[in-house]
């Protein structure tokens, strides 16, 4: 309201927020109505509006837009202290998959703080075991690993395209032929069923095929060809995503860039460089509490400490 110029809606914030205008593309037939009578806009399902990217200049890059959506879907709410932590949404149970949650009271001190795993407050289940982790623990954690990749980025840039190329191609190379052989052994069934369709409607013509018996091949040979075509659409699109890993590893090592002096985690910059965050149970080695985390990179994925640390010790060498 014009009393209050910076009081914004929700609403308009959360419709700002998931514009794909300011990408840079045009988005039609975002609404319709029932009928000419009626003044009411109906949505239509994001997979049938028309999207025609790369019309203007872009005010915001494709990195920011999808890691908005991410925390979008992962709310972060207040507990009832109104405490909040970075790492809510982001850490995740390593033995059953389900979400930490964050746990604190107002009688806490800071190091208190922890995340326990919502399978294992439930009750009446064995799936997993009760576990936690301290926030400031895992927070060091975290921190320690993303210095250690960014530290070993800054020193063996190119050593690290060529660990992660070679990882890559190695899994991408295997994945991307099976499913192209799997294209194309669907396409050939289409142009079979396209011919066997003409063969019985000829047949049809003719007189040797019954009606009932031709509906009921044609709708046989229908289904398949919808099935075929549902399977190679999804085909394409795995395949342009795993073409698509050789350019995030270049956008990863840009982000790395930024962050060659990390002393302190910061929520921008876990947002920016982390997308999960896995915690084991702990275990007792040599009568100490030690608790393995594992880190799934915005980008890249997972990344082995193994891989770097055999690098390390062969130019130490």
């Amino acid at each position: 309201m014009p009393e209050k110029p910076y009081k914004w809606h929700p609403n308009t914030i959360s419709g700002i927020l998931a514009k794909k205008e300011y990408l840079g593309h045009t988005v039609n037939f975002k609404t319709y109505r029932k009928s000419y009578k009626s003044k009411k806009k109906l949505d239509v399902p994001e997979e049938s509006q028309m999207i025609f990217e790369n019309t203007h200049e872009p005010i915001i890059d494709i990195d920011t837009w999808e890691k908005v959506q991410e925390l979008r879907r992962n709310k972060r709410r207040p507990t009832r202290t109104g405490k909040t932590n970075m790492f809510s949404g982001v850490v995740y149970c390593a033995d059953c998959g389900q979400k930490l949650y964050y746990c604190t009271s107002r009688y806490f001190e800071s190091r208190q703080d922890h995340f326990v795993c919502s399978t294992s407050r439930k009750q009446g289940t064995d799936v997993c075991d009760t576990h936690f982790i301290r926030a400031v623990v895992l927070e060091q954690g975290v921190l320690q690993r993303l210095r250690y990749v960014i530290n070993f980025v800054a020193s063996f840039e190119d050593k690290f395209r060529e660990i992660m190329g070679a990882k890559r191609k190695a899994e991408v190379k295997r994945e991307l032929a099976a499913k192209r052989r799997a294209i194309a052994k669907a396409e050939k069934r289409i142009a079979e069923l396209e011919r066997l369709f003409k063969s019985i409607y000829e047949d049809k013509a003719n007189g040797t095929l019954s009606e009932s018996r031709f509906k009921m091949l044609a709708n046989d040979y229908e289904r398949e060809q919808e099935e075929l075509f549902e399977r190679i659409t999804v085909l394409d699109d795995e395949v342009t995503q795993q073409e698509e890993q050789f350019d995030n590893l270049e956008r990863f090592i840009e982000k790395v860039h930024k962050y060659f002096d990390l002393q302190e985690l910061t929520p921008t910059i876990l947002n920016d460089m982390v997308q999960r965050v896995y915690v084991h149970a702990p275990e007792k080695i040599n009568g100490k509490r030690t608790q393995q985390i594992d880190i799934y990179y915005d980008l890249v994925g997972f990344l082995p400490m193994s891989l770097f640390q055999n690098e390390k010790q062969d130019r130490v060498a």
